[in-house]
């Protein structure tokens, strides 16, 4: 049970996620890009409508593990900031673990962790929801012709259903709207 300086130490530690833009977005050309936290926030409901979609097809879903562990999945970014995917190295992973392992209350860390292995059925989710988010960011983007898309697009890797029919089915409305294909 986190106590009183938990509490406190994990808000102060968290807190750059509230101003810590998307290098991904800026790079691109997007002013004003969404923050971590903004991302987090767009992740969970994503996640949360998944797991609706999922309970609605009887499957047992943990829809409080899935929220814990969306808000969690960018934790360590407070720290090492946000780097785009082409840049990650094995480097930038373990400095990800040590970030965690020094914001992260004990309990916290089992998830941010039990989320990076996407083993569990609510770690997938958080997986796919964390790839939804991104493309319908990038699709409003776009719409509002707010920088270069086209890398986001093109990148098969931003294509991550996770083995979940519905996550697969939200990509295919995304890139309908956008009027692309699916990447390879």
């Amino acid at each position: 049970m986190p106590d009183a300086r938990t509490i406190v130490d994990t808000l102060q530690g968290l807190d750059p996620l509230l101003e810590l833009r998307r290098t991904g977005y800026v790079i691109r050309g997007v002013c004003e890009a969404e923050t971590i936290a903004a991302h987090s926030f767009g992740v969970a409901v994503a996640a949360m409508l998944m797991v609706d979609c999922l309970r609605e097809e009887g499957k047992a879903v943990d829809g409080e593990r899935v929220l814990r562990m969306a808000l969690l999945h960018d934790a360590p970014e407070a720290m090492t900031g946000d780097v785009p995917m082409p840049f990650k190295t094995d480097a930038h992973d373990e400095a990800e673990q040590r970030a965690a392992e020094a914001l992260l209350p004990d309990a916290w860390l089992k998830l941010w962790a039990e989320t990076e292995a996407g083993e569990t059925l609510e770690a997938r989710i958080v997986r796919a929801a964390d790839k939804v988010q991104m493309m319908a960011k990038v699709l409003t983007y776009e719409q509002q012709r707010r920088g270069d898309m086209g890398d986001f697009w093109a990148n098969p890797k931003n294509f991550r259903d996770a083995g979940l029919p519905i996550a697969r089915a939200v990509y295919e409305e995304i890139y309908r709207r956008a009027g692309r294909p699916i990447p390879g």
